[in-house]
């Protein structure tokens, strides 16, 4: 009997390890042999312009009554000056006083157009942490082969990298197929009204684009573990954006008499309910389809576990979980960003607030996440509403057999012959989520490498993605035809 049953394991482990590495050896690349394209040096007038445009403090404030309209004016009239040709070739309009909307027109206009994305704004520099900065924040200074300064990654290569590619093609007499607008939105960082009012007036032109290119994902040579290829992240989707604010009001008083729980004290465990209860896991299509695509390129060891998801999925999860960022990719995270509560010491506050910022995860809906958040607290003395009103649910997944991915993979193993190209899902946000309803192909990727201080101290590119970022947006613009 011990022995048929020994027999019958012996033979569900053989046939499972079959499937197992009958999986992975059809597990093929993804990767599309393309013969590279040598691209041009960078020009000492495009470094030039790069430079300018990071001086012109575009800085988009938390506060509306800091917004600085001259800076934004004189940036416009920046880009008028360095790009005659853009700007006698292309149509332009301002769309709500800052954004910017350019059409090149297009030799066959029954080709449906593409949209090429960038914003103009940037975020503000953290008083406090100004002194740490080696360099002028706004200088455009150059050094160690790279540039440096707020907004030279965030997003104003893009930008100026565009206006290169097509001032550049104007030269040389291109003319383009389809018909290609370039988007350049003025309040990103703050949630994208200007993009917002761009896709609005697109929509009501009946504008529908076979691709919507925006900022996104880079090429990076060390942000993918045990992975030791470059590896282009196109993003196929990005993650929703909702901030809940929680609040307390109970009777306060002086400090040496307190009740036995205050006000603070509930909103500190309502806060603590929901950071102990995280959201389920799940791996979302962009995420299936990063895994599909880097999967095949690695060893055979590792290859086995990202071929047989059905089998694996769990040990993929806890791979995920083990650092912020993948954490980040395979659920809705929830953290608390500002809390307030009292005005003086001695004093207990009659009111506590906490604002819990959440990122969705494609399929939680933001109603739903309210509704679990009131559940997890389950006091109605906590108060629990969509802060300013703001609710972004995650966009729609662009497919990858689509024709903005695929277009975009080429470009970039043209460009970047070693790179391996993979979907991904943003964690972040980008203007591009206002375009849902005019392409249903729309791809997030920033032409560059390893950039450094996103949002943060010394933000700064190298002068090799800069000079690729041109070359990218060239060749992808050529291709079209």
């Amino acid at each position: 009997m011990i022995r048929k049953a020994l027999l019958a394991i012996a033979a569900i482990v053989l046939v499972l390890s079959g499937v197992l590495v009958f999986n992975t050896l059809r597990f093929e690349s993804k990767q599309e042999s393309i013969e590279p394209v040598a691209l041009d040096s960078l020009k000492k007038r495009s470094l030039e312009r790069l430079q300018k445009a990071i001086q012109y403090q575009t800085i988009s404030y938390g506060d509306s009554t800091r917004f600085d309209s001259t800076a934004f004016v004189g940036f416009r009239n920046f880009l008028s000056s360095a790009y005659p040709l853009v700007h006698a070739a292309l149509t332009r309009e301002v769309v709500g006083k800052y954004s910017l909307l350019y059409r090149w027109e297009g030799m066959h206009p029954e080709l449906r157009p593409v949209i090429l994305m960038a914003h103009q704004d940037v975020v503000p520099i953290e008083e406090a942490t100004r002194s740490r900065w080696t360099i002028d924040p706004f200088g455009g200074i150059v050094k160690d082969n790279a540039i440096w300064g707020r907004g030279t990654a965030d997003d104003k290569i893009n930008l100026i990298a565009i206006l290169e590619a097509v001032e550049k093609l104007l030269v040389q007499r291109f003319s383009p197929d389809r018909t290609i607008y370039l988007a350049f939105g003025h309040d990103e960082e703050l949630g994208g009204k200007g993009a917002a009012a761009l896709a609005a007036l697109l929509k009501r032109r009946g504008v529908k684009a076979d691709m919507v290119l925006d900022e996104g994902g880079i090429i990076t040579t060390d942000k993918i573990p045990q992975f030791e290829r470059p590896v282009a992240l196109l993003g196929t989707s990005e993650k929703g954006y909702m901030s809940l604010e929680l609040t307390v009001e109970k009777a306060g008083g002086h400090s040496s008499q307190p009740d036995p729980e205050t006000a603070i004290d509930i909103l500190l465990k309502a806060v603590q309910r929901i950071r102990e209860n995280p959201f389920d896991t799940d791996l979302s299509e962009s995420t299936r389809g990063f895994l599909e695509y880097l999967g095949p390129e690695m060893p055979f060891s590792r290859k086995i576990v990202f071929a047989n998801p059905w089998l694996f999925s769990g040990v993929i999860k806890k791979i995920y979980e083990s650092t912020p960022s993948g954490n980040a990719i395979i659920r809705t995270t929830a953290v608390p960003t500002i809390i307030s509560a009292g005005v003086k010491d001695n004093v207990i506050p009659a009111v506590a607030s906490a604002t819990v910022n959440f990122r969705l995860l494609p399929g939680d809906k933001g109603a739903d996440i309210i509704e679990r958040v009131k559940r997890l607290i389950a006091d109605d003395r906590v108060k629990v509403n969509i802060h300013n009103g703001f609710l972004a649910e995650a966009s729609q997944v662009s497919p990858v057999d689509g024709y903005g991915f695929q277009h975009v993979s080429r470009v970039v193993r043209e460009s970047f012959p070693r790179a391996v190209v993979a979907p991904f899902l943003m964690i972040g946000g980008t203007d591009s989520r206002h375009f849902g309803e005019i392409s249903d192909n729309i791809i997030k990727f920033s032409p560059m490498v390893d950039p450094e201080g996103y949002h943060g101290i010394d933000e700064h590119v190298s002068l090799e993605s800069y000079r690729l970022a041109i070359g990218f947006y060239d060749r992808l613009i050529r291709n079209l035809n």
